[in-house]
């Protein structure tokens, strides 16, 4: 018996959680180790980038902003200044995953405000090089490979002061588009997978965040999707800390059923698909567990 057949021999009999089996036969090492940049291939990737930057490229990759003409619009402009007041530390230190969540609690215009326009709407601008006044990046409280700003928000409306339904999030206005009204409570308990841990029906809003992908990858070939999925953790991140500093509870979920998700919000899951969802919902204070309890 060769020392490979020994090894093969004992990988059979190997019961641990951790070693090569389980990692062999992964797509994402696979994509970990095919995106990794090495002094040759960062100097290709380079060159690449450097003919990105021009100004008939610029003018239009610096405008990633998904719209929907026609819809029914709520504007968000009149809160977007309204902000907790709630120091730094002690927000990160309070920020726990919430998973039960007060079924009565309406989250208001000035929260969704919050939520939205401090994690991801367009709060400033700058000029783009080159370019001219006609053209500009615009600026967001989270930062962006190349300020290409690949993501989408959509939020599902449970629980709130304006009718329940699923709106796409107009990052460059800070308005909201309905999209379709209605309860979609049982929808999303249907392809996302949180019940019973996380109690989806009794959020008062779903946050949905899609990616579209062609935004980075454009840019910064397939290096481009790490930066993508990084950037959604820090809107999601965001989002979390803002809830908290407003006394919301959120919990992040990971599992969903993707295509179940892109059908529900109709894109078409390869140039844009979700990537995040985040359940946000008034807390449920302890007196009020005591009564449940009693």
């Amino acid at each position: 018996m060769n020392i490979k057949e020994i090894k093969n021999k004992y990988l059979e009999k190997d019961g641990c959680m951790y070693g090569r089996r389980n990692i062999e036969d992964s797509l994402a090492l696979l994509y970990h180790e095919n995106s990794k940049f090495t002094s040759h291939s960062a100097r290709v990737e380079g060159q690449k980038i450097m003919g990105f930057n021009n100004p008939f490229v610029n003018k239009r990759a610096y405008q990633p902003y998904k719209c929907y003409p026609g819809t029914k619009r709520v504007d968000l402009n009149d809160y977007k200044d309204t902000v907790p007041q709630k120091e730094l530390v002690a927000t990160l230190n309070q920020r726990r995953s919430v998973r039960n969540y007060n079924p009565t609690y309406k989250i208001s215009l000035s929260e969704i405000t919050t939520l939205l326009y401090q994690s991801y709407g367009v709060n400033n601008s700058q000029e783009l090089y080159n370019v001219g006044r006609e053209a500009h990046m615009g600026l967001r409280n989270v930062p962006s490979g190349g300020g290409l700003f690949p993501l989408e928000m959509y939020v599902v409306i449970q629980n709130s002061h304006i009718p329940s339904g699923l709106y796409h999030y107009r990052t460059d206005l800070n308005e909201l588009e309905c999209l379709k009204e209605g309860d979609f409570k049982d929808t999303l308990a249907g392809i996302i997978q949180a019940e019973p841990y996380v109690q989806i029906r009794d959020a008062s809003m779903v946050m949905l965040v899609t990616g579209v992908v062609e935004r980075s990858i454009i840019k910064y070939g397939d290096r481009g999707y790490r930066f993508m999925l990084q950037e959604s953790g820090e809107v999601a991140q965001t989002v979390s800390l803002l809830g908290e500093a407003l006394d919301l509870g959120s919990c992040i979920l990971g599992g969903y059923l993707d295509d179940k998700v892109n059908e529900f919000l109709d894109v078409d899951g390869v140039f844009e698909s979700i990537n995040n969802i985040i359940v946000i919902g008034g807390k449920i204070k302890q007196e009020e567990c005591h009564e449940k309890d009693s």
